[in-house]
Formats: C-alpha cells, sequence, structure tokens
C-alpha cells in the first residue's frame, strides 16, 4: 500500500473542524472541571486564622430540616452539638408535623445542651412548600447573623465542619458560602450514574468558583440572614416544591458574596438504600427547577462533550475520505487522542477531589454519553410524576 500527503479541501476543512472542537475540549472544558480539584486544594492549605491574631468567630445559627427521622437525627445531633467551634452557635430541628419520636430525641439532648431547640410545622398547612414553610420558621427563630442548612439525612463525619465553613463570614462581603455533599456508598453506585453525579456537582461547583453561582445542595448551604429577608424568602418559588437551594440561591449570589467550601472536614455525606434510583430522582427534579432559573451560567460541560463528538466525527470522517494520506490519519488520530487523555486527566483529579471513584480513562467514553442521558433525564422529568407544583 502507498500514501501520498496532498491534502483535499474537505480533507483540510474537517481536520481545521476537529482542531477548534479538540481545542474548546482542551482548553474550555478541561480548565473547568479542574476548577474543583484547584478550589480543594485551596480550601485545605488556607490557614483558619493568621497566626498569632485571636479569631473572631461569628455566631451562626444551624437549621436542621427533619420529617421524622428520629433515628438520623438521633446520629445526626451529637455530632453537630458536639462541633469544635470557637464561637456562639444555636441547633434549630425543624420538623414536618408533631412527632413523638422525635421530641424525645430532642429531649434527651437537651438536657446536656441548652442552645438546641425543636419546633413544627403545622400539619394542615396546604398548597405551599413545606419544607420551605419549614426553612423559614427557622430562619425567622434564628438568633444569630449567620444560619447554616442542613437536613436529617446528612452524615457529618467531622467536628470541624462548622468552623471550615464558618470561616468564610470573617470576611464581611461574604453572604454565601455553598459546602459539598457526596455519597457514602460511592461503589456500589453505577458508573453512569457516578458520572452523572459527579458531572452535575461541578457544573454548579466550578460555576460558583467563576463568580457565577445559581446551586448549592440542601444538605450544605450557609447564607446570612439579611439576604434571606432582603428577597423576601423563598416568595419567588412558593408555588414549586423545591428551589430552596438553587432557584432561592441563585436569586441572592452575586459575583462577589459567594464561596466556595470544599475542604475534607467540610464535606457532608449522605446514603440512601437504593443511591442509584435516589440519585436519579435528584437529577430529575433539579431538572425541572432549573428552567425557573434565569442567570444560569453557559452549560460548559455540555458544549465540551458535544465538541468532543465533534473532534471524533470530523477526524474519523477525515481517515474515512483520505485514508491513503499518512499526514491525515496522523493529525486525525492526534485529535482523536489528544481531547481524551485531557479529558481523562482532568476528570482524575476532579472525582478525587469531589470523593467519588476515579474514572480515569473511562471518562471520556462516559463523557461521550453524557448528552444522551442529559436528554433522557430531561424527557423524564417532563414526564415524571414527582410532586412539582405546591398543588399537586
Amino acid at each position: 500500500m502507498s500514501f501520498n500527503f496532498d491534502f483535499q479541501v474537505y480533507t483540510i476543512i474537517l481536520l481545521a473542524v476537529a482542531a477548534l472542537s479538540a481545542a474548546i475540549v482542551c482548553f474550555y472544558y478541561c480548565p473547568f472541571v479542574r476548577r474543583v480539584s484547584r478550589r480543594r486544594r485551596e480550601c485545605c492549605l488556607t490557614v483558619d486564622t493568621p497566626e498569632g491574631k485571636r479569631p473572631e468567630w461569628v455566631p451562626a445559627s444551624i437549621i436542621i430540616y427533619a420529617q421524622g427521622e428520629a433515628d438520623r437525627l438521633e446520629n445526626l445531633l451529637p455530632v453537630i452539638l458536639g462541633q469544635d467551634y470557637g464561637g456562639t452557635f444555636e441547633v434549630i430541628v425543624i420538623n414536618e408535623g408533631d412527632s413523638a419520636d422525635v421530641r424525645s430525641v430532642i429531649n434527651a439532648l437537651q438536657l446536656a445542651h441548652r442552645n438546641l431547640y425543636l419546633t413544627f410545622t403545622p400539619d394542615g398547612a396546604r398548597n405551599l412548600s413545606r419544607k420551605k414553610l419549614a426553612l423559614t420558621l427557622g430562619i425567622k427563630a434564628a438568633r444569630y447573623e449567620v444560619v447554616v442548612n442542613t437536613t436529617a439525612d446528612a452524615i457529618i463525619t467531622s467536628d470541624k465542619w462548622l468552623e471550615k465553613l464558618m470561616r468564610h463570614f470573617n470576611n464581611p462581603e461574604t453572604g454565601i458560602v455553598l459546602g459539598y455533599a457526596a455519597p457514602t456508598n460511592d461503589s456500589e453506585i453505577a458508573l453512569s450514574t457516578s458520572f452523572c453525579f459527579a458531572c452535575d456537582s461541578v457544573a454548579w461547583i466550578a460555576a460558583a468558583i467563576g463568580n457565577r453561582a445559581f446551586r448549592g445542595t440542601e444538605l450544605n448551604i450557609a447564607y446570612r440572614r439579611q439576604l434571606f429577608f432582603e428577597n423576601k424568602g423563598f416568595s419567588r418559588s412558593l408555588n414549586l416544591h423545591f428551589g430552596d437551594d438553587d432557584i432561592f440561591i441563585s436569586e441572592i449570589a452575586t459575583r462577589n458574596n459567594t464561596v466556595t467550601e470544599l475542604s475534607p472536614e467540610s464535606v457532608v455525606r449522605f446514603s440512601n438504600y437504593d443511591m442509584n434510583a435516589a440519585l436519579r430522582s435528584t437529577a430529575i427534579r433539579r431538572r425541572f427547577t432549573e428552567g425557573f432559573i434565569h442567570s444560569k451560567p453557559m452549560p460548559r460541560l455540555a458544549l465540551g462533550e458535544c465538541a468532543l463528538w465533534l473532534a471524533l466525527a470530523c477526524s474519523g470522517a477525515a481517515i474515512a475520505l483520505d485514508y491513503m494520506n499518512l499526514f491525515t490519519i496522523i493529525i486525525a488520530a492526534l485529535l482523536i487522542i489528544t481531547p481524551m487523555a485531557c479529558i481523562a486527566a482532568a476528570w482524575k483529579k476532579t472525582s478525587e477531589a469531589i470523593d467519588l471513584r476515579r474514572t480515569f480513562l473511562s471518562a471520556p467514553l462516559l463523557a461521550l454519553a453524557q448528552p444522551f442521558r442529559r436528554m433522557s433525564l430531561s424527557i423524564s422529568s417532563g414526564m415524571s410524576k414527582q410532586k412539582k407544583y405546591t398543588w399537586d
């Protein structure tokens, strides 16, 4: 077999498009993914207070939303009440409706902790989001400037959790601190589901790092009460069951008032007996509520995934149409291998940073499948029987 070295016009066009697409992957998609691992390192290296300076910790009100999970609260509350925090803090448990089991757990702990309080949402509340009602009651009852929101589903493993979140509020310009939550049993989750969760997490974390925050996680958010009241609470999404950690955050976040905290001590865990189904259900719900976010930044991950498809398609077409040209084969092969290698390297570090299994060589293939998973989630969101509006 002999090879020629003459380029056809259509080959040049295909390789040019492939090169542009590969550049988007390498210099637009991958740096966005790597933001998260860089921020993780920054949070680990940051000293809470300068040496020799007395820390001035901002008082905090921790609000825990519960739905009668007395057993989970029995495990969670001792860890929260035992936080090694230099400032004053209180813990307010807001339970949906009255619960004798929850009251029993709280009463037992209140004997030793006077900063623990319990309240219930009224059973007769209808045509409104019971969670938003609970959070509103908790925020109004809070005595301190900063509220830290979590739920009874949270698993906190460090006594420095509160300190890591609250250290940013020593800066008066900080209004919101977005923490991260990771599943406890990632090894039991399907690889595609785990990667979908990773993409979802990177999308909002990296956007927040780039001063374009549009979401957080209900398990790990802190913000100043003043922002809540200035925004009139959840008034713009009262007709929706959800939106307290995405629609609301997008409303109060600015380019200068939001910080992400990713240190290992600040990470909250969560578990579920069927994590695959739980993560998919959450992803479907997110697709619905994100439709109400007007300031959501450009979906850089989706653009990068489409660019990867285009780079592969154009490179493959160039080889198929000009397979006798050795230069075409070499250039096209490089335009296939380079973006895939960049994606593998970027996701290797980032998956470690967000406490998920390392994907590495499987990352490019998972990224190629991600647009189809997003399409599936969007269709499922439209057809889902989940309660979305308060009148459902």
